[in-house]
């Protein structure tokens, strides 16, 4: 690696987010453990009326919106987030994004690595009351 690892997003797998019942949504890995044991850095994308579905994990999650909108749920809060918004989930917050918007959701998701990286589904529904 010698000191930095480049890449491009066309030449990285896209995978589909396997979480419960999420739909529409698609993820790709840019930095892994492979370049860096603390932390990753993945790209979604959402498809209008996509979701990744409520769920929780040990580690904690920064978000950057780079296109389109989406309600994020987040506990009890429900709140609308669009291209330039940037949100910080903690650790074993649940928390479920729904694209509400015609165009794609496009978002880069930063996460830290810890020992317990399971991803557990819950069956909550998101509110309906957006902050």
């Amino acid at each position: 690696m010698d000191g930095y690892y480049r890449g491009n997003i066309n030449d990285v797998k896209s995978s589909e987010v396997k979480i419960g019942n999420s739909k529409d949504a698609y993820i790709q890995w840019l930095i892994t453990d492979r370049q860096e044991k603390s932390y990753a850095m993945r790209r979604f994308i959402i498809k209008p009326n996509g979701i990744i579905q409520m769920h929780y994990h040990d580690y904690y999650e920064s978000l950057y919106i780079i296109r389109g909108k989406c309600i994020a749920c987040v506990n009890n809060d429900s709140m609308e987030l669009k291209s330039g918004d940037f949100i910080f989930i903690d650790s074993r917050f649940k928390h479920e994004l729904i694209n509400n918007g015609s165009e794609d959701l496009e978002f880069i998701c930063v996460i830290n690595y810890t020992k317990n990286m399971d991803i557990i589904p819950v069956n909550d529904e998101c509110r309906d009351n957006v902050i």
